[in-house]
C-alpha cells in the first residue's frame, strides 16, 4: 500500500511544466534588454554582475532540477527542463529574424509620447526635425556610445552625408551645437555614426568612440 501511494505521488508530480521555460525567457529578456537598462538607468559596470549572477543562478537551478528529476525518474519533467532553453532560444531567434529588437519595443512603448512632442513643433513650411535623448553606455577605459532617437520628416538622415540637401543641413545646423546632429553633420570628427530606421520618420542614431 505504501509503495502504491509513493508510486502515485511520483506519477502525479511527473507532469509537463512551463515554469522552466518562463524562467529561461525572463533571463533571456534581461540579457536582451541589458543594453537598454544601461542606457536608461546608467548602470555601467553594475550591469555585469547583474547579468552574471542571473545567468549563474539560472544555470545552477536548471542543472539541479535536471539531476533531481532524472533521479526521481520524472520523465515529463525532464523533457520540460531540456526543452525550455531550446524553446526560448528559438523564440528569440525568430524575433530577431522578424526584425523585432529591444530598441523597436522601447520605441513602440513611447510612440504616443514621441508623436505628441513632434506635433507640438511649429509648422514652418518645411519638414520637421526633432531629437530625443535615449541615453548612453560605456565609461572610462571602454567604448562609449550615445543613442538618440531622431524624427526626420524629410528622411534625409538615412542618406549618406553628400546627397543630403542644403535645406536639410540648414535645419540640422539650427539644432547644433549641443545635439548629436553635430556629429551626423560632421562624421569626420572621430565618431562612428550608425543610423537605423525604426518606423515611419523615426531613426535611431548611435554615436561611438
Amino acid at each position: 500500500m505504501m509503495n502504491d501511494a509513493s508510486h502515485e505521488k511520483r506519477l502525479s508530480a511527473d507532469r509537463f511544466s512551463v515554469s522552466y521555460f518562463l524562467w529561461m525567457m525572463l533571463v533571456g529578456l534581461l540579457f536582451a534588454f541589458g543594453n537598454d537598462l544601461d542606457r536608461v538607468f546608467n548602470l555601467w559596470l553594475a550591469l555585469v554582475p547583474v547579468l552574471f549572477l542571473s545567468a549563474l543562478v539560472m544555470t545552477a537551478s536548471w542543472v539541479v532540477a535536471l539531476i533531481r528529476n532524472l533521479w526521481l525518474r520524472r520523465w515529463r519533467r525532464v523533457t520540460s527542463i531540456l526543452v525550455a532553453p531550446l524553446a526560448a532560444c528559438l523564440i528569440f531567434a525568430g524575433a530577431r529574424a522578424a526584425g523585432i529588437s529591444s530598441e523597436l519595443i522601447r520605441f513602440e512603448i513611447g510612440r504616443h509620447y514621441y508623436i505628441a512632442q513632434v506635433e507640438k513643433l511649429p509648422q514652418a513650411g518645411e519638414p520637421r526635425l526633432a531629437t530625443f535623448d535615449w541615453g548612453q553606455t560605456g565609461g572610462v577605459g571602454v567604448a562609449n556610445f550615445i543613442y538618440t532617437l531622431i524624427f526626420d520628416e524629410a528622411d534625409e538622415i538615412a542618406r549618406a552625408p553628400a546627397p543630403r540637401s542644403l535645406a536639410w543641413h540648414d535645419r540640422a545646423n539650427r539644432q547644433c551645437p549641443g545635439t548629436p546632429l553635430c556629429s551626423v553633420l560632421d562624421p569626420s570628427s572621430g565618431f562612428s555614426i550608425t543610423v537605423r530606421k525604426l518606423d515611419g520618420h523615426f531613426y535611431l542614431v548611435t554615436e561611438g568612440w
